[in-house]
């Protein structure tokens, strides 16, 4: 009787170890920026540099990455060139690099900022951290969320990204296919 009834063990505990694996094996082999269950993105409006309220529910239709950051954060300003380069490349797509600057960032250092990097994508302050809270408690920067057009996000990077690996996520989610990036990241190496 006790050998049976280890054996039933046994065989539940393999056919759990079966499905769990099978599901992870699943999620893993998911088309890039389908890895997370798409949840809405929250209706968040933030002021922007120049004061004025932006809703990001005024970018439906366009693939966006959401990226949190912080003007005291060396990863954010590492990979600021990067985001850069990822707005510059999908110019004319429906794609748009949005900059969230968390709280305690003081208006004229992220302006400031802005400037000297060339920043050409929406920036928006978070003063009270309202979006850092409606995201997901956000509070390591940087941290990225991709969202679809249809306001879905569909994966959340905590920490510099590798622009390869962006490129083509985002490149999955618009409507037509875009050239691959000529310019190398160290980020790449990932």
């Amino acid at each position: 009787m006790m050998g049976a009834g280890r054996r039933v063990r046994e065989t539940l505990i393999a056919a759990l170890v079966a499905v769990i694996l099978g599901g992870a094996l699943w999620l893993w082999l998911q088309p890039a920026g389908q890895r997370l269950l798409q949840i809405a993105m929250p209706p968040v409006t933030l002021p922007s540099l120049q004061g004025q309220p932006v809703s990001l529910e005024g970018f439906r239709g366009r693939v966006l990455l959401v990226n949190f950051w912080s003007t005291s954060c060396p990863g954010c300003i590492a990979e600021i060139p990067d985001l850069v380069a990822l707005q510059q490349h999908f110019a004319g797509a429906p794609f748009t690099v949005i900059g969230i600057s968390m709280a305690g960032d003081e208006e004229t250092q992220v302006a400031a900022l802005a400037a000297r990097l060339g920043m050409d994508y929406p920036l928006l302050m978070d003063p009270q951290g309202k979006a850092a809270q409606a995201f997901g408690s956000v509070n390591l920067t940087p941290t990225s969320f991709l969202v679809d057009a249809h306001g879905h996000i569909v994966e959340r990077q905590v920490g510099a990204f590798p622009l390869k690996q962006w490129e083509q996520r985002i490149g999955t989610l618009l409507p037509v296919p875009q050239r691959p990036m000529e310019k190398d990241s160290p980020g790449d190496a990932a």
